[in-house]
């Protein structure tokens, strides 16, 4: 069962376990990637939590989203279980590192335990997949983040067709990873008013009232997205952005999928872990507390990450 796949392994149907957190999910979109090209002809289903599914619907990459949420019962759960082992699939890449490997008596799986190694969580989660398919590939196209030609359009149009943007995301799902709101009015003031950027600021439902009070100041030149958007929805908006501000979060991570550029945010996590995987971020940590930050680091590393740019 944990044997390493050769290039002339015939394999018809994949399982790919993902996480459950929005920014977990994407640092595994890699590995789908790298499954679609090294598998072109093969049907791909994902395991996914509650939070995540919508990423991966009407994905024509994806055969078929399987929700799995670890507040069922166990009779659900076992239920779930059973489902899975009557699709028997020839390979199952597990991210979450569980006893499904065993449970389901896959032909090929990664092992439920492997070594910890250094290095950025998207590198762990990529070694995890070499280690049973040694001749992965990882493609220029992004397959997992898949948006439809009418889907990128429906982006443009949320905002107002409007080109070189700068996405602010001040949200964090927990409150240790937030900047201070006057920090974000500060510098979202000096992009609009003294750079003369558009800003569009995004977020969920709960971020909302935070991001009313952070633009109370703002005299102008702000989209306000917060709130208003699906995640397929989010991430095409992200994937027009010319510049992503935001705290270690998920929106940081698709920025990162999508190679745009960054500057992330960081107090009590590693960024050597969880940092920004863009060609080009600048990481603003002083501590580990978001305190620490002051409004001229950020305004600095805006400035290196603008220089010799045109929006």
């Amino acid at each position: 069962m944990f044997c390493r796949l050769s290039s002339s392994s015939r394999v018809g149907r994949i399982l790919l376990v993902s996480l459950s957190n929005i920014g977990d999910i994407v640092m595994t979109f890699p590995v789908f990637d790298a499954l679609r090209a090294t598998f072109p002809g093969a049907e791909i289903s994902v395991v996914v939590g509650p939070k995540g599914k919508t990423f991966f619907c009407d994905n024509p990459h994806v055969q078929r989203v399987i929700v799995f949420d670890k507040r069922m019962p166990p009779s659900d759960k076992w239920r779930w279980l059973l489902q899975l082992r009557r699709q028997r699939f020839d390979l199952l890449v597990d991210l979450r590192n569980s006893m499904l490997p065993f449970l389901l008596g896959t032909r090929y799986s990664t092992r439920p335990v492997m070594v910890s190694v250094p290095g950025h969580m998207k590198e762990r989660h990529m070694l995890r997949l070499i280690s049973v398919v040694p001749h992965s590939v990882l493609p220029g196209e992004r397959y997992a983040g898949y948006l439809s030609g009418q889907e990128l359009r429906q982006a443009k149009g949320t905002v107002y067709g409007q080109n070189g943007f700068v996405v602010f995301a001040p949200g964090a799902a927990d409150q240790r990873k937030r900047w201070n709101e006057d920090g974000f009015t500060k510098v979202i003031q000096h992009v609009t008013e003294r750079l003369g950027h558009r800003v569009v600021v995004v977020g969920d439902r709960r971020d909302r009232p935070v991001v009313e009070r952070i633009l109370r100041d703002v005299s102008g030149g702000v989209i306000n997205l917060c709130g208003f958007t699906t995640l397929r929805e989010l991430s095409g908006v992200v994937r027009l952005a010319s510049l992503v501000v935001a705290n270690d979060s998920g929106i940081m991570h698709l920025a990162s999928y999508f190679d745009i550029p960054i500057i992330a945010l960081f107090g009590p996590t590693d960024p050597l872990l969880y940092g920004p995987w863009s060609s080009r971020a600048e990481v603003v940590r002083k501590g580990e507390l978001m305190a620490d930050i002051k409004v001229e680091d950020v305004l600095k590393a805006l400035d290196s990450c603008l220089a010799g740019r045109q929006l």
